[in-house]
């Protein structure tokens, strides 16, 4: 019998695995299963990109590369299409996925290797690491960005944390743990979507050291960016200062100059619809009292300094 497709939504995507009769089977990981969703028919209002694998002896993709990672994948481009070529440490193609930032196909070409299969699992779970990240930066075109935040929904309104590896975004989240009107969305990687001057905060399959990926998303409200300290305070930013902090954290294509004018506009409508601030925080529950008062205030009411320091 034919394997379904799969069907999954990601910051407010959605990506569709039509799987062909002769294909080995196919699989989501494990923080994509809570993504994947249960009727592979896309809704027609929706966007909707479809992720087709092809197999082939030798992928390859003619472009020119523009960026090659530490690791094991390159980017490489030809006119307006991009390609992420995948190898092993050794040196062999992997995979090469082709698509054209904003478009609506991927195919992705994979090596014999690559769909080895061991008795009933496949060595290539759908959508594999880096292509999902890549996609995703590439396909929102503008529309929005990825950023290296933590993330929760407080009784419904967003807060995305931001940080570096080490600035406390898992901390932060596992003293939100159970914590009543927190929902935990992400603590690592989230998805900021714009409309018009609307901002939305997503979780992402894409968890740090506590797991956390949670397929929820709503209004974003506050941008605060993570520092670890003895008090728990509250600086806020002007949004040329929020955005200069913001660059830091958000995947953007700085070696693609084709494309990093539309990832850059997104950071800048950002800044300019969220409000934004540093939050430097013990990792102590007083914390989350810091952030729960700050959405007691409204837009455009006056933050103090060290509103709920302890």
């Amino acid at each position: 019998m034919a394997q379904q497709p799969l069907l999954f939504s990601l910051g407010g995507l959605s990506f569709l695995l039509p799987v062909p009769d002769q294909a080995p089977r196919i699989d989501a990981g494990e923080a994509y299963r809570s993504f994947l969703l249960p009727d592979p028919t896309p809704l027609r209002s929706a966007r909707v990109v479809r992720v087709t694998c092809v197999a082939t002896p030798n992928p390859s993709f003619s472009g020119e590369t523009i960026f090659r990672s530490s690791a094991t994948w390159s980017i490489l481009a030809r006119g307006r299409e991009r390609a992420l070529e995948f190898r092993t440490p050794d040196g062999d193609v992997l995979y090469v996925a082709q698509f054209c930032p904003g478009g609506d196909e991927v195919t992705v070409f994979c090596s014999p290797r690559a769909l080895a299969t061991q008795e009933t699992t496949t060595a290539l779970d759908i959508p594999p690491y880096p292509l999902d990240q890549v996609l995703t930066m590439y396909l929102l075109e503008g529309a929005g960005v990825v950023l290296h935040a933590a993330g929760a929904l407080v009784s419904g309104q967003g807060i995305a944390l931001a940080g570096v590896s080490g600035a406390g975004k898992s901390t932060f989240m596992r003293l939100a743990e159970g914590r009543a009107d927190w929902q935990p969305l992400s603590d690592d990687r989230v998805i900021v979507r714009l409309d018009s001057d609307l901002a939305t905060l997503h979780g992402t399959p894409w968890p740090g050291e506590g797991r956390v990926a949670e397929n929820h998303h709503g209004p974003l409200a506050w941008l605060l960016f993570l520092e670890q300290a003895s008090t728990n305070e509250l600086r806020p930013l002007a949004p040329g200062e929020a955005l200069a902090r913001l660059l830091r954290m958000a995947s953007v294509p700085w070696y693609d100059p084709e494309y990093v004018g539309s990832a850059l506009a997104a950071c800048g409508s950002i800044v300019k619809s969220v409000r934004a601030a540093v939050l430097s925080f013990r990792p102590e529950p007083a914390a989350l009292d810091v952030v729960e008062h700050l959405l007691t205030l409204g837009r455009n009411a006056p933050m103090t300094a060290r509103a709920g320091t302890t």
